[in-house]
């Protein structure tokens, strides 16, 4: 049951992100839902706390980068509908398997494109305009970025490998 809640809520997410780049509350409002009835059902009443342990683990490993608008908000989110369905050590294996895909893949556009001296220049300028400036603002707009990384997918095939015991 699990499993299918998350294909299933993945799949909505990967395929709302990659046509609006954005992944819609409501349906990680469905995932919080789906996952405190799965915690509920397959613990019982102590399944609440680990729903909320699983839960929280996401915004404490990556608030950092939603606050430096490095992580949008909708993958958080994704990331914390996960939470809900695991346990917050698998949570944590979650994001970490999810970001070394989404590397893998970055590293793929990278080589593809030929890109590799703009991304260091614009992380070098982005560091020197915080600390001129003081402000955060996104680390790439969307307009300058035709390797844009959907971190949605990355997501949904990280939660597939840690929750079906391949990792």
């Amino acid at each position: 049951m699990r499993i299918v809640c998350l294909v299933s809520i993945g799949g909505l997410a990967v395929l709302w992100d990659f046509y609006s780049r954005r992944i819609p509350n409501q349906l990680t409002g469905t995932g919080f839902l789906a996952a405190l009835a799965w915690q509920w059902s397959a613990n019982g009443p102590p399944g609440i706390f680990d729903f909320l342990a699983g839960a929280i683990t996401p915004v404490i490993v990556l608030g950092i980068l939603h606050y430096f608008k490095m992580l949008g908000s909708g993958d958080l989110k994704y990331f914390m509908v996960i939470g809900g369905f695991l346990d917050p050590r698998r949570s944590l294996k979650c994001i970490c398997v999810s970001f070394l895909i989404a590397a893998m893949i970055s590293l793929a556009v990278i080589i593809k494109y030929r890109i590799l001296k703009k991304r260091l220049y614009l992380l070098i300028h982005y560091v020197k305009k915080y600390i001129s400036t003081g402000v955060w603002e996104p680390y790439i707009a969307e307009t300058e970025n035709p390797a844009y990384l959907h971190m949605s997918l990355p997501i949904f095939l990280g939660s597939l490998l840690v929750t079906g015991g391949w990792i």
